[in-house]
This record gives structure tokens, sequence and C-alpha cells, in this order.
């Protein structure tokens, strides 16, 4: 290359260098003077990028997987191993927590295991197996009572003078050394808890004095803070279950992990977590597990940052069209002076990057520290605090920030353009009128419209008619090329409104055509407008027609008015029942509490708090429903059944036992709280029958019918379970003592407004009922009535202040929409929004109107005159973005309707249904918001008149 062209490329980069350092210069300086539109342009550009960031940190730090779980897992242990599954053989992920686990039978017994031991049981045996120190760790739950109430306390079990590091984080103190001396921990002594001297706890059944030797900072195997007591061995004798932490030199290698799975163990390892083995080298079922975690983050992006793309440059695109207008005549003079086109647009663009660049960075920062303090939990914070180490997915969170910058130069971008069409001369005069609408642009943005929403109704009736997820990058590309489409038309559609004005009052006449004539300021404004209501109409009819579905879908859990307490608890004391009910009765004089009990069939599986399932075989007592024609045994079993019209056997119905029973919807109360409930729903005349010693048997649209005779057949029998088993049994083989009986009964067809007054029951009785058949059952809640009237929410906060902490209250109102307060919200922000993009395009418009005015006032016009025409240049803009808005909107919220109600559920028979969407179109909330958007706008424009204008001499 000659050193001529050497010169001339080097003279042209720098004249490009130097365009756009004079054109940085004068946007940093224009910032500067302008702060007010400079101020919303960032917020406007800051404030989507800040929600976005902070939605990609929080579920980045959420997510406790791989290494990150180590330190909470094992501390600085090589593995942490479950309590074992015995008797089977486990296959697993490197990672448990990335699919999940299985099990089948044949796996190996442990040498010297303590059957229905604890971890510190097997200690020893562990550690033998293994190869390892083995460290045992178990969580206990105990109670104490703090200002006259019970608490429930997490205690971890772990002596770490063992070896374990980590885990627990002494702050002050010392670690426990024998029985009776505990750590509380910061979540225990925010909740309460003494951090020194003594005090009560109930281990079990047993009240144990314990000595607060120290404070320490301790975290649970899932990376949550919620453990309040660290003891060195457990409290509770005679319990099951726990973990080990392994201490050794070596890691736990792939092989060994495999090894150990043979014996029902599960396996964390710090060197599978840290550096997982090939996919390739994996079991093919093993394969299965480890993908079935469908990692979404990358489509979560993706419609993130499209979403932020097109939404962040309608929201700044007026802004940047008044400072291109405001800058017209400038240029104009810069362009009379030999400025070329590239330089002017420069200009323009400058501001661009200058507001991008430092709004983009402001508002990921800003992401970045919301999301940081939630992890901290800062005092403001602690009810939203986030688990997990603080993790910023540094490509996702950079290519969200740079998308933000993007938007602010593709925002520029339009009005830049526009530049190189600059009429010099009719600047300069001070009349300037943008070309003739583009028929190219209009017909694309009708094929792009017309595409995207027939590509938004397909997608989701798509998912509605399959139940599938999915699709979600397909449907919001079809929504952006909608809502561009519809953009594309907003020149002409103008156009043709002004065309049409001629029989509008002089005002909006006179606003629809300047709209018409200048577009390339009102375009921007109508577009923004349009997004904002499109995205508001779509919110409102998706959610309106999934609250109408959930509405329809409502049943009641109790009468109107009445609360259910629940008592958490493996098998509650009748001692500690009377108490709370005591408790409440102290609360309110009069209050009726009566106990609410269901069947117990002594399956230690079915209330056990414990996660680990029984190793020997045991008895359960089996108490069936036995429907007419159907014999006993086939009410727990038919090896050949025809399923009836709900899909159930046709001889299982209510029970204990049997694929088609529900032992859980036979509930017993007493006789007085029972016939109340009978006359609420207009069954005074059963009540006698009631009080004979009738059951109530309720009945569903399609239920069999049970009843013969006015009795029904109960069977009760012993099954023997064995857990061990290798082979699949007739389960009615294994009954003994089969004994059946005719009870009395009463049938009542119910519907969702009545079912919650009989608790949603199949079969309900009195207690007096079930202790003569000698049925066992179990009571876990209380329901509480008022004779005074409905139990207001005032009187349910007091009942739940002073009622023990593993109580939970809940009082029927009936369906109650929680959307008020998030829809008034919505439209507040809409509002403010749309007031702000309104009242900028109308404030340029006065600007450019400012010789009209003067002439006006000179002929006469008072100020009344000119706010009229001020508030019918705000209002016809915004009513214009907002018709298209809402007429934009209703595809999208359609397509996200589709999905959210084509799928029902029967709460009578507890069936998915699949059937034809629910469709609520708020058309009051929508027209209103339509009317009372420009209204508004136009009375702050109006108000904003104020001063009379400069008459100056006008040059023809």
């Amino acid at each position: 290359m000659t050193a001529d062209a050497n010169a001339g490329k080097r003279s042209a980069w720098g004249r490009f260098k130097g365009s756009w350092g004079i054109a940085l210069r004068m946007a940093r300086r224009d910032v500067r003077r302008h702060k007010g539109r400079s101020a919303l342009i960032m917020i406007m550009v800051a404030l989507p990028t800040a929600l976005l960031v902070f939605a990609i940190v929080s579920a980045a730090t959420s997510q406790v997987t791989g290494a990150e779980q180590i330190p909470s897992r094992m501390g600085n242990g090589v593995a942490m191993v479950d309590y074992p599954q015995v008797g089977m053989n486990v296959e697993q992920p490197p990672d448990p927590n990335a699919g999940g686990t299985g099990s089948s039978n044949g796996g190996k017994e442990i040498p010297g295991w303590v059957d229905g031991g604890s971890s510190f049981d097997n200690a020893a045996v562990m550690s033998t197996l293994t190869g390892t120190k083995a460290v045992p760790l178990l969580e206990e739950t105990v109670t104490t009572r703090r200002d006259g109430r019970r608490l429930n306390l997490q205690s971890l079990a772990l002596d770490a003078r063992q070896g374990v590091t980590g885990k627990v984080t002494l702050t002050s103190g010392r670690f426990p050394e024998r029985a009776g001396e505990v750590l509380v921990t910061t979540a225990g002594s925010g909740r309460g808890l003494p951090t020194s001297g003594t005090f009560d706890v109930r281990a079990g059944l047993v009240d144990v004095k314990v000595d607060v030797v120290g404070t320490a900072d301790v975290v649970s195997d899932g990376g949550g803070q919620y453990l309040d007591l660290v003891t060195s061995q457990p409290m509770i004798s005679g319990v099951s279950g726990g973990t080990w932490v392994l201490l050794d030199d070596k890691p736990v290698t792939w092989s060994k992990v495999m090894d150990l799975n043979r014996y029902g163990l599960t396996v964390w390892s710090a060197e599978m977590l840290r550096n997982p083995p090939a996919m390739s080298e994996l079991p093919p079922r093993v394969q299965d597990m480890a993908g079935f975690d469908d990692d979404r983050t990358g489509s979560f992006v993706a419609i993130g940052g499209a979403l932020l793309l097109v939404i962040t440059t309608l929201l700044v695109g007026p802004a940047f069209a008044v400072s291109a207008a405001r800058q017209r005549r400038t240029l104009a003079l810069a362009a009379s002076n030999g400025s070329t086109t590239a330089q002017l647009r420069h200009t323009v663009l400058a501001q661009a990057v200058v507001l991008g660049i430092l709004a983009a960075a402001v508002g990921a920062a800003l992401g970045i520290g919301a999301a940081w303090l939630l992890t901290h939990r800062v005092w403001f914070a602690e009810n939203f605090a986030l688990s997990g180490p603080f993790e910023v997915p540094l490509l996702p969170v950079i290519g969200t920030t740079v998308t933000a910058m993007a938007s602010a130069v593709i925002a520029a971008l339009i009005p830049a353009r526009r530049l190189g069409r600059l009429d010099i001369i009719g600047v300069m005069k001070g009349q300037s009128v943008s070309p003739r609408p583009s028929k190219v642009v209009f017909l694309i943005g009708a094929v792009l419209a017309g595409v995207g929403g027939a590509a938004v109704i397909s997608f989701a009736a798509s998912q509605a008619a399959t139940g599938r997820d999915g699709g979600e990058i397909g449907t919001v590309l079809a929504t952006i090329a909608l809502v561009v489409g519809a953009v594309m038309l907003s020149p002409m559609i103008l156009v043709g409104i002004a065309r049409l004005s001629s029989r509008l009052p002089v005002p909006l006449r006179m606003a629809t055509r300047d709209a018409g004539r200048q577009r390339s300021r009102s375009v921007p404004s109508v577009a923004a407008i349009l997004a904002g209501v499109a995205a508001l109409t779509m919110v409102l009819i998706a959610s309106g027609s999934d609250e109408e579905q959930s509405r329809r879908e409502y049943a009641a859990q109790n009468l109107l008015g009445d609360t259910t307490a629940f008592v958490n608890g493996e098998n509650p004391k009748a001692e500690d029942l009377e108490r709370i009910a005591d408790g409440f009765r102290s609360v309110r004089a009069g209050l009726v509490v009566s106990p609410v009990a269901s069947i117990d069939s002594g399956d230690p599986m079915m209330y056990s708090m414990s996660p680990n399932p029984p190793s020997k075989p045991y008895d359960t007592r089996a108490i069936n429903v036995v429907p007419p024609g159907c014999t006993p045994q086939q009410t727990v079993y038919d090896p050949s059944p025809s399923l009836d019209a709900s899909g159930q056997p046709p001889c299982q119905a209510i029970g204990t036992h049997g694929m088609g029973n529900s032992g859980a919807q036979m509930n017993f109360t007493t006789l007085e709280e029972l016939s109340r409930r009978l006359s609420a729903i207009g069954h005074t005349a059963d009540v006698d029958a009631v009080r004979k010693g009738a059951v109530v048997v309720t009945r569903a649209p399609g239920d069999k019918r049970i009843i013969e005779n006015g009795a029904i057949t109960v069977m009760t029998a012993t099954q023997r379970t064995d857990p061990t088993a290798t082979e699949v049994t007739d389960p009615s083989a294994n009954l003994r003592d089969v004994e059946t009986t005719t009870v009395p009964a009463i049938e009542i067809d119910i519907t969702r407004d009545t079912a919650g007054a009989l608790f949603n029951a199949s079969l309900l009785a009195t207690t007096e009922v079930a202790t003569a058949q000698g049925w066992s059952t179990r009571t876990s809640k209380l329901t509480l009535h008022d004779p005074a009237g409905p139990i207001s929410q005032d009187l349910t906060d007091r009942l739940g202040f002073g009622a023990d902490d593993d109580v939970y209250l809940t009082t029927e109102r009936g369906f109650v929409s929680e959307l008020g307060p998030i829809i008034a919200v919505l439209l507040g922000v809409f509002m403010l929004l749309l007031l702000v993009i309104t009242l900028t395009s109308t404030a340029l418009t006065l600007a450019e109107q400012e010789n009209d005015q003067a002439t006006l006032a000179a002929l006469g016009s008072g100020r009344g005159t000119r706010r009229i025409m001020a508030a019918a240049q705000a209002f016809t803009l915004c009513i214009i973005g907002v018709v298209l808005g809402v007429a934009v909107g209703i595809v999208p919220g359609i397509a996200l309707a589709y999905p959210l109600t084509a799928q029902s559920y029967d709460p009578l028979t507890g069936n998915s249904l699949m059937g034809d969407p629910i469709l609520v179109f708020p058309w009051l909330l929508l027209l209103g918001f339509a009317i009372a958007v420009p209204v508004v706008s136009a009375a702050l424009a109006a108000a904003g008149i104020r001063k009379a204008p400069d008459a100056t001499h006008r040059t023809a």
C-alpha cells in the first residue's frame, strides 16, 4: 500500500474520530444542561435494566448447585452421606440435586447396621464401610415456651470437636461438650432464645433443661439459615435418621459413590460436585436423571433481553425525538455551514451513547446491589432474604447491560436517520413538516402485525391443547413482531385520522392535523403509549381470566365466618388440644371450639415426621366402606377392575386401603357441631337421624352410590405390610381378622358451596359413632365458631397471637380476590408513565407552536384558548395511543389466558379437566383507564399554560 493511501486512511479515521469526539463532548455538555430530560431518559433505561438484572442475579443466587453446596452440606469433609434406604440399590447423578435419585430392590446389607438407629448409633459402622472418619449429624425438632407461647425449634446435633469445620461457626463461648449443653444460633436468638444461662426444652416426651454455652452461625444442608440450636449429641432418644460427614485425605471418587449406592446410600461427594464426570461416563439411567433438571436460564435471559430491548426503545423514543426536534435549528445552522449528514447524526447518537451507557450501568449496579442486600439480610430485607452464596452470572448481566445500551442507541437512531432529509431552509424559517409516510413501511407493518398476531394465538392454542409449557421464545418473538408491526402502521394511521378530522371541534382538528404533519415527534409518543397500554391490557386480560377460573374452582373449607385451627405434629395429645382450645376461649368468651378427627390406620408412613421409611414388616388397620355388590377384599384390591366414570375401581370409594379409597375424607366431630352444620346447609331434617347414630355420606356429581337400604357396610381388618418385599403381591391376601358391620347412613348431594360446611368429607360422623364402631381416630384440627357472628380478621389475629407456633389458623371468607392492590399499583405506574410520555411530547409541540401562540395572543385570544389548544394536543396523542394499545394488547392477552385457563380443576372430584379457556375482558377497567389518562394529561397540559407568550414580529 502506498504512503498516500495510508495517509488517506489515517485522514479518514482521524475525521471519523474527530467527528465522534466533538459529538461526545457536545453530548456530555447537553446532558448537564438539560438535567430533567437526561434524568427521564436514564430512568426509562435504568429501571427495566435494574429489574431484569435483579431477577437474573436473584435466580442465580437462589440456585445452590454444584460446588456451592459443599460448605453448607459437609464443611471441610470430602463427602456427605444420607441415611440409607435399607435393602435398596440407589442410582444417583454426581449432584443428587441435578435431577433426583432412583432406587430399586436388591441392595446390599450394611455389615453391623443398627436397624432403626440414628446416624450417631451407626457412626462406627459407617466409618468401617467407607474407610473414613464418619462424623454423624442429626436434625431434630424440640419445643420450648417463651412468653407463654410454644416455639418449635430446629436443633442440629453435631460434635464439631471431631474435626468438621465450616458447618458451624462459633461467634462466642465454646462448643458443647456433653448432653444438656447447647449453642444458640443467630436465627434462634432472633426468635427470642437467650444467649446465656439456661432454659427448658421438651425433647420428645422428656423435659430437658439446657445450658447455653455460646452462640454460633450455622446453615442447613440446603443453605437455609433456620436452625436454632446446636448440640453435641441428639436430645431425643430412640430416633432414627441423620447423615454423616466423611473426613479423609483422599476424595470420594465416582466409582466409590456407585459402590456406596449399592448399600442404599446417597452420596454428596465434594470432588464430584467440583469436577463431575462427563455425561458419557454415566450409566444410561443416571444420564436421564442428570438431564431431568431443565435449566431454562438461557431462555429466560433471551426473553427478558428481547422484551427489554423493545420496551426500553419505545419508552425512550419520545425523549430522543424531543431532543432531536429541539436541536433542529442548531443542526440546520451546522448543516448550512458545511457539516455533513454523518456529523449531524453523530451529534444525536452521541447523546444516546452517553446516556445509554450511564443509565444501563447504573441500572445493572442497582439490580446487583438490591440482590446483594437481600443475600446479606440487611434489616429491611429480613423477610425477603435470598439463600445461597451471592453469585453474579457475568455473561447474562453483561448481555442485559449491553442490550439496554443498544436500546437507547436504537431509540435515537430513528430521529438521527431523519436528519438525512433535513429541510434546512424550512427549519430556519420555522417551518418543518414530516415527509409523506412510506407505503412500503405500512405494508411491512401490516404483514408483521398480522403474522405476529396469528403466531401468538397459534402458540397459545398449542400450549392449551397439549397442556405443555414451552415455546416461550417463539411467543415473545411473535408478540414483538405484533407490537413493531403496529408501530410501523402508526404514521399512516395518524395521517388517516388527520384526514377524517374535519367534523371535530377546532382544537381537536388542529391537534390531529398537527400530529399527522409532525410525525417525527408524534409517532414515537404514540408508539410508547401503545406499548405501555398493550402491556397493561395483556396483563389485565390474563390475570382477570386466571382469577375468574380461580373463582369458579374455589371450594370453601369451612362454613363462612368459621375458623379452622390446624395443629401440626405426628399425633397431638388430648391435653394439648384442650389447652389450645382453652387459650382460644380465653381470648373470646363463648367461642365454640370443636375437635375434628380423621380416621387413623396406624400406618407409620401416613403421619410420621421422620423421612426414613420403616425397614421391618408392620401392621396397619384397614377401615373401608364396602359398596353394594362388592366383597371386603375387593375394597382393598381388585385384580381386574372395570374403572368407573371417575377413573377409580368400582369397589373402592371411601377408606384407608385401596387405590380408589381416601381415608382422609372420613371425618368425625361432636354431635352438636355436626348438627349445626347440617342445619346451616338446609338439612335440618337429617339431624334426628344423626342423633340416632347415622353417618353422613356426601355425594358429588358422578360419584358412585354406596348406600343400600338406608345403611352402609364397613369392613375392618388388619393388613401386614412388608417394606423389604422384592415382589409385588396381592394386598388383600395379607388381610386378617376381616369383619363387616352395617351402619345407618344418610346421603347428601353436595356442591362447591356446601362441601366446606361438611369439611369436604366423603363420610362424616360423630365421634361417638367412631368410638362405638371401634374406629381409631386422630385429631389434628379444631373448628372455631362464634355464636355472635362471623369471626373477624381482628379476632383471627388475636386468636393466632396467643397460640403455639405450630398452630395455623385460617378463617373462611369465601373467594377473596388478591388482585385489587396489584391492579391498583399497575394502573398507577402505567398512568404515571403515560402521563410523562404525553406531557413530554405536548411540551415539544407547544414550544414549536410558540409563534402561533404569540399570533393568537396578539389577535386577542386569552389564556383559556391557549389552554384548550394545549389540552387538545395532549388528549389527541394520548387517546390515539391508548386505543391502539388496547387493540394490540388484546391479542397477547388472549394468548396468555389460553394456557392459563385451558386446564381446570374440579374441587369436588379432584380431577383435572381440559376444557374451553376462560376469557375475561375487563372492558370497564380498560374503558375507565382509556378515558382517565387522556383527560388527566389534557388537564395537566392545560394547567401548564400560565404566562402569555412573547408577541414578537413574524416574518413572511
